[in-house]
């Protein structure tokens, strides 16, 4: 089983890739509350997340700790097998078949669904 790796955790808030939706997913793994925190809201957004998880070895069942303190990255989370391979093809097609992959358009309704799941929590709140 894959075992996250901390230090590059360390390594990469100081010199990675930064965006806010990643900088979320870094303070839901290492347990520190990010007060900017947001979604990827496009395959851009996806690509600090992706790089994050990439670099530091995160198992996806360790993903779910985003869910636990933002509970609208649900659809991120859930759907990151099918976003990660939409995102790969991308990249390894240069993004020529960007429309035909159909990324932006699905992430278009997971972030639907993530407002959903934020306006019924603060409703609830």
């Amino acid at each position: 089983m894959n075992k996250i790796n901390r230090m590059e955790l360390h390594e990469w808030i100081l010199n990675g890739d930064l965006g806010i939706s990643s900088k979320t997913i870094w303070g839901a793994l290492m347990g520190v509350k990010v007060i900017e925190n947001d979604k990827p809201y496009d395959p851009d957004d996806f690509s600090r997340c992706w790089k994050l998880v990439k670099r530091c070895n995160v198992p996806l069942s360790n993903l779910k700790k985003v869910v636990e303190a933002y509970p609208y990255w649900k659809p991120y989370i859930d759907n990151w097998d099918k976003l990660t391979e939409m995102y790969e093809r991308n990249r390894a097609e240069k993004w020529v078949n960007s429309e035909e992959i159909g990324m932006y358009e699905f992430m278009k309704t997971l972030r639907k669904e993530s407002d959903l799941i934020e306006c019924i929590s603060h409703y609830e709140a």
